[in-house]
């Protein structure tokens, strides 16, 4: 594990009128690193996604993204800075092939110019670079397939390939393991030790703790918005904050593989 700090957030706060649905959070993402944040429904996992992603402003706090402030940059400009996100409710343009919908997300360095947003897209290099990928998530055979008759499984891999067309540094997972099959959350979970292997630092929601438990390297927990607990899988299947507030009952459920 490398010491580089990919993603820092430091104090992270967001309310939504009274409701303050993240409160002063803080942790870090290192270079090759799989971090896990997990909490109940509520806890403030997705809101903390917005924040880095810039899809919402925090109240007060910074976000560092390989050093540099990122904090309240809209989302775009994120996503060209190098991080990329999937969501938990899976949205593919419907009416385009599979192969069409990753090629969408190549467009990140054409739309700045008009000229080059118009001009001619689905060029050889192009579909070449989107076949690599797509072998890459296994859905090779499902190519030519509109993405709107796509099994579940398949699009969660189809989000994933969107975000790596994008050349990210950190890639966020939101929930992409919820609805799987144990077959396809197996095979899922190797797709990111993969992509963590080619140099991308993967941060994830996941409400699966036995996913959490066996994929990622650390784990962060949320509960009513603050940070309860930080630390390895060990560690946090054995916090009695976590076993408390996380499930309110015996920890056998806390990921044993």
């Amino acid at each position: 594990m490398r010491d580089r700090v990919i993603l820092e957030v430091k104090s992270l706060t967001k309310r939504f009128g009274g409701l303050e649905a993240v409160k002063s959070v803080s942790f870090l993402v290192r270079e090759g690193e799989i971090l896990g944040l997990v909490g109940p429904n509520g806890a403030g996992k997705t809101t903390c996604f917005n924040l880095i992603s810039g899809v919402i402003k925090p109240t007060s706090g910074k976000i560092f993204f390989l050093g540099k402030d990122i904090t309240g940059i809209p989302p775009y400009s994120i996503a060209k800075m190098g991080i990329a996100r999937t969501f938990q409710i899976v949205r593919p343009f419907k009416g385009l092939r599979v192969w069409q919908n990753v090629l969408s997300a190549y467009g990140k360095d054409r739309y700045d110019s008009i000229v080059d947003a118009f001009s001619p897209y689905a060029l050889p290099h192009f579909r070449e670079k989107v076949r690599d990928l797509l072998v890459d998530v296994d859905l090779l055979d499902f190519e030519e397939v509109p993405a709107g008759i796509l099994p579940l499984g398949c699009l969660r891999r189809l989000e994933i390939a969107r975000a790596l067309a994008l050349s990210p540094k950190l890639l966020l997972l939101d929930e992409s393991f919820s609805g799987l099959s144990h077959e396809e959350i197996e095979s899922l979970m190797n797709l990111v030790r993969e992509i963590r292997e080619k140099g991308i630092s993967v941060l994830l929601i996941e409400h699966n703790m036995r996913v959490a438990m066996n994929l990622c390297d650390r784990i962060v927990v949320l509960d009513h918005g603050e940070k309860i607990a930080e630390g390895s899988p060990d560690e946090i299947r054995n916090d009695p904050r976590v076993i408390e507030a996380y499930l309110g009952r015996g920890g056998e459920e806390l990921g044993a593989s």
